[in-house]
């Protein structure tokens, strides 16, 4: 039996917010953090999007997929209606805007 480097990933429903079963990933192929990903979720009942969150990343956290969830980022379809750097910018000059 061969053990592989691996990392673990967290994955989060962009339609109930809720958290589905972590997927370990091998080195090399793990997915840029932010990742959207098709999945069975429980909750929903259905498959849905997922929205992958890498163990030991900075880069997208988890407060990154409640900003966007909670902000209305995702679609009814589960997609991304901005990519998520033009999404935190436009929340920063409105923000700004309303201050």
């Amino acid at each position: 039996m061969r053990f592989y480097n691996s990392s673990s990933s967290r994955f989060f429903c962009v339609c109930c917010g809720r958290e589905g079963i972590p997927i370990q990933r091998k080195k090399g192929q793990e997915r840029e953090a932010g990742h959207l990903k098709k999945l069975y979720c429980l909750y929903c009942g259905k498959e849905c999007n997922f929205c992958e969150i890498k163990e030991y990343s900075y880069s997208y956290t988890y407060q990154d997929f409640l900003l966007e969830f909670n902000n209305g980022n995702f679609s009814k379809e589960g997609e991304r209606k901005l990519p998520f750097g033009q999404f935190k910018s436009l929340l920063k000059k409105e923000e700004i805007h309303n201050a």
